[in-house]
């Protein structure tokens, strides 16, 4: 089974290179996607996020052999794009995930309640709250300036974000959810709408840490990856 990434807004590849350092029992291969960003002409409105999902879902296809199974992963805003990009293989192109796993993010149906709708005002208070970033970034204001552009741009597209709200019986098959216990962005009252997204969750896992809780765990949080791949392998869905 594959196991194919999406970053969070500003985020790339890079940040998630640590997940093909772990050996697996039920992962072959781990890809991450980089957003062609520099191909995208937003014009404001929902089809700016659609940019993302549409790139994120011709990835995925041209990554699989036929009949390929594979399980996605998004952190943050990569969390929408996943679930997204799950929905329109699964539901227009017949070639469903085994299973998918959202990170440091709230369900969905949670734009609905306005909740993805405003920029922060200061994304560098923003984005030093959240933490995450590298310190080789930090030390650089140049990349650090290309690093905020690009989170800027990212966070403008979820902001004209409208999720798909599928009928029951084409919801993803099963999800799992991972985040950490002091995350500013996610609320725990909110998880229970994930059934709006997924037929069943596998797990809710909380880790201690922020919104980039991985950094402090990342052996754990891999163990959790495999450990919900060998569950989806063995026939659960």
């Amino acid at each position: 089974m594959k196991l194919i990434c999406f970053p969070h807004a500003g985020g790339f590849s890079l940040y998630y290179a640590f997940l093909r350092k772990y050996a697996y029992q039920n992962i072959e291969r781990v890809l991450v996607f980089d957003y062609p960003r520099d191909r995208f002409v937003p014009d404001g409105t929902s089809a700016d996020f659609q940019l993302y999902i549409d790139a994120a879902a011709g990835y995925i296809e041209s990554s699989l052999a036929p009949g390929e199974p594979y399980l996605l992963l998004g952190h943050s805003m990569g969390a929408f794009v996943a679930c997204e990009a799950g929905l329109i293989l699964q539901n227009g192109r017949g070639n469903p995930p085994a299973g998918v796993i959202v990170s440091g993010q709230n369900p969905p149906y949670a734009v609905c309640m306005g909740r993805h709708t405003e920029i922060p005002k200061d994304l560098y208070e923003f984005a030093k709250k959240l933490g995450g970033v590298p310190q080789k970034i930090l030390d650089h204001p140049e990349m650090c300036e290309k690093l905020y552009r690009l989170a800027e741009q990212d966070m403008k597209a979820v902001a004209q974000y409208v999720p798909a709200m599928p009928e029951p019986e084409c919801r993803l098959a099963c999800g799992l959810l991972l985040r950490g216990a002091e995350d500013c962005i996610v609320d725990p009252a909110l998880t229970g709408e994930w059934s709006r997204t997924f037929r069943r969750m596998y797990a809710d896992q909380v880790f201690p840490g922020g919104h980039f809780y991985f950094n402090q765990c990342a052996e754990e949080f891999s163990a959790w990856i495999d450990r919900f791949a060998g569950y989806l392998a063995d026939g659960a869905q």
